[in-house]
């Protein structure tokens, strides 16, 4: 694009954010707020998931005179959502009067209001429930000189208008303090998207209908390989030759086939080709799955990069294997040297091959254990949720 066009392009783009916001002050003239309108969306509008998900779900199920409305983009699959939510489409006239009628807005990324067309107004609390716990790329003001004017733009600007935060461990509470540019309150009673792993009698049911969905048979063991995004958008470094590897995956689950679901990070839905990831039949494409959560349930295994995931999953005491071939080359900064973490790391295809044969599951239990209390400091009892609501509760109008 030539640059009279790049000016072009910002320009309508800027009119038409313009355009949005004037008609959603119009909006805001004619509606008041209603106590216990509760307002989510979760990465950008695409998906029904993540932390807003399992609050909104505890509420629908435990407080009636709340009313829960999500917001989802054009084109997202809404068919499975709870009958009881009311789903709205982004920059629809329902969207305008909703955001500025809601008691409580819940996502769990950045938002810049003016992108959204919001004007947070007196009596409107805003919680940021964020898309990790734990973490181990640098991220916010720690990864400062990778990131762009943007984005820090946004990030400083949702930090201004935030109510609350949550955190579900000790070295959670500890960045956002230094690194969100966020002085408010921090909720330090566990991740609602975690509450799942500790609801045991739900993961059998997950997956049968997992199962039934995807054509899967019920013996097989699941491996969830699920890497982060680059920057740069390339998905070479995410290219595993399952062929190879299959055959000592079945083996280390005792001869059970095995079904590989492919999990890309969200800020790639739409923009990459994951066909070329899928180099076996036992490759299933999970990237569009509403839920993370009920993926990492029902796999027995997880394999990723950099993602924050491996902290979630480490809650099911199950194997997780880190694949990395850019370590050194990797855009962000690292929390923890590798050394520390308890996840076994491969920097190529036979080193993989070598982790899954040799795999011990003894020693890896007990560096997992000591990790999730010592470094971590861990604080989840599955009932986040629960203590969310309840802070909501006593913060209505």
């Amino acid at each position: 694009m030539t640059q009279l066009g790049a000016k072009i392009v910002w320009r309508l783009k800027r009119t038409s954010k313009l355009f949005g916001n004037c008609i959603s002050a119009f909006m805001r003239c004619g509606v008041k707020i209603k106590r216990g309108r509760v307002v989510c969306w979760a990465y950008n509008y695409k998906q029904y998931g993540c932390n807003p998900r399992y609050l909104s779900q505890y509420i629908l199920d435990n407080y009636p005179d709340m009313e829960v409305v999500w917001v989802f983009r054009r084109g997202v699959d809404i068919s499975g959502i709870d009958e009881r939510i009311c789903c709205v489409r982004f920059r629809s006239l329902e969207y305008y009067k909703m955001i500025n009628s809601a008691e409580f807005l819940v996502t769990n990324a950045r938002t810049d209001p003016w992108l959204i067309y919001w004007n947070k107004r007196s009596g409107q609390k805003y919680l940021m429930l964020w898309h990790g716990g734990a973490a181990l790329k640098q991220v916010e003001q720690d990864a400062e000189a990778n990131l762009s004017y943007s984005y820090l733009r946004k990030a400083k600007r949702d930090s201004e208008v935030c109510d609350l935060m949550i955190s579900g461990c000790r070295a959670n509470t500890e960045l956002i303090k230094r690194s969100f540019w966020y002085s408010g309150e921090i909720l330090e009673t566990g991740i609602p998207r975690n509450d799942i792993f500790f609801n045991l009698g739900l993961h059998q049911e997950i997956r049968e209908r997992i199962n039934a969905k995807y054509g899967i048979p019920s013996g097989n063991r699941i491996v969830m390989y699920a890497p982060t995004f680059r920057r740069s958008g390339t998905i070479a470094p995410y290219n595993i030759n399952w062929p190879e590897i299959l055959p000592y995956l079945k083996k280390m689950f005792g001869g059970v086939d095995v079904t590989v679901f492919l999990r890309l990070h969200p800020n790639l839905i739409g923009k990459v080709d994951a066909s070329t990831l899928q180099n076996a039949p036992e490759v299933v494409d999970m990237t569009r799955y509403h839920d993370m959560q009920e993926l990492l349930c029902v796999s027995d295994m997880l394999i990723t990069d950099y993602s924050s995931s491996m902290f979630d999953y480490a809650m099911l005491r199950r194997p997780c294997l880190l694949y990395a071939t850019d370590v050194e080359q990797y855009d962000r900064g690292y929390y923890y040297d590798f050394e520390e973490l308890p996840f076994p790391l491969a920097r190529n295809g036979e080193q993989l091959r070598e982790l899954i044969a040799n795999f011990d599951e003894d020693i890896y239990l007990n560096r997992l254990d000591d990790f999730l209390e010592n470094t971590l400091g861990l604080k989840e009892w599955g009932t986040a949720a629960k203590g969310l609501a309840e802070w909501m509760r006593s913060h209505m109008i």
